[in-house]
């Protein structure tokens, strides 16, 4: 199996966030990969995340020649933060058993209701908006400095390229209707 590269850490997670320092890594782990692989991805493509992490699985990311690549990375780091968070609030409340989903409780603590988790929730998706949308127009102002950010993968994520809204329903305009 390969060795899986991720450009943020657990540790900078719970640094830059109200998190527990004791929270598992495994729930915090997949949820890291998730914000990587899947939201991150769409953001700065798939032939950039690849570059991305070549550099830091190979230590030549802090390399001078390099540099464009550790600024891209370094920028990226708040945004997996709170994409990473928005992930692991569900795991951590809910666990998927023999016996369907459940919650445990504890004589110690008290369970925030499902209502309070999803604002908790909302708040670091809005957290994440907002670190995408810097990004985002950083990406659009120095898309020059990055070659494997091609036309085929900025066409491909054009659309996240200009809008950093989280939204459940496709807002992208009539579906169904010639344009002419």
């Amino acid at each position: 199996m390969a060795t899986e590269i991720l450009l943020t850490s657990e540790s900078f997670v719970k640094d830059v966030s109200s998190i527990s320092d004791n929270l598992a890594g495994k729930y915090l782990r997949p949820s890291i990969r998730e914000a990587q692989e899947v939201k991150y991805r769409g953001i700065v493509g798939d032939t950039l995340l690849a570059k991305l992490k070549a550099l830091v699985a190979d230590g030549s990311i802090n390399q001078d020649a390099n540099s464009n690549y550790k600024d891209l990375v370094d920028r990226s780091q708040y945004l997996l933060a709170f994409l990473a968070i928005t992930e692991v609030c569900m795991k951590v409340s809910f666990k998927v058993v023999n016996a369907g989903v459940v919650q445990t409780g504890d004589e110690n603590v008290t369970q925030a209701p499902t209502d309070d988790v999803s604002a908790i929730r909302s708040y670091y998706q809005a957290k994440a908006d907002s670190a995408t949308l810097d990004l985002q127009n950083y990406l659009l102002n120095n898309w020059s400095l990055f070659p494997e950010l091609n036309q085929g993968d900025y066409h491909r994520i054009h659309s996240n390229l200009y809008s950093a809204a989280s939204c459940g329903i496709f807002l992208g305009g009539p579906r169904g209707k010639r344009i002419r």
